[in-house]
């Protein structure tokens, strides 16, 4: 069944990759996607990003820059946790059903 143009749709919160991105966010990805540029941190935008968390820290940071998905999940929890270390969660969690061996193969364990 087809809503009705009148009636708002329901926002869905299965994911984050299933609602649309604001009109602001796709605007300055557009502004920023000039043209080629080096990969994997080693862009302009991204010294930017790890200068200025740098610089709010007080201290060098690493920053790795990833939007959503599997490897936001997995880089974030090998960040946390040394290979030797552990992931604790519960049966039912995204990470444990979902993640497909993704935290193991980040995290070196």
């Amino acid at each position: 069944m087809t809503p009705s143009p009148s009636v708002p749709r329901q926002p869905g919160f299965g994911s984050d990759n299933v609602a649309g991105v604001s009109p602001a966010i796709l605007d300055a990805i557009t502004a920023a996607n000039d043209g080629p540029t080096p990969s994997y941190g080693a862009d302009d935008i991204s010294r930017r990003v790890e200068q200025r968390l740098s610089t709010l820290f007080e201290r060098d940071v690493a920053v790795l820059l990833v939007s959503t998905g599997t490897a936001a999940n997995a880089l974030a929890l090998s960040a946390l946790t040394p290979p030797w270390g552990a992931v604790l969660c519960h049966a039912d969690s995204h990470i444990e059903n979902d993640e497909c061996g993704a935290p193991e193969f980040f995290s070196g364990g």
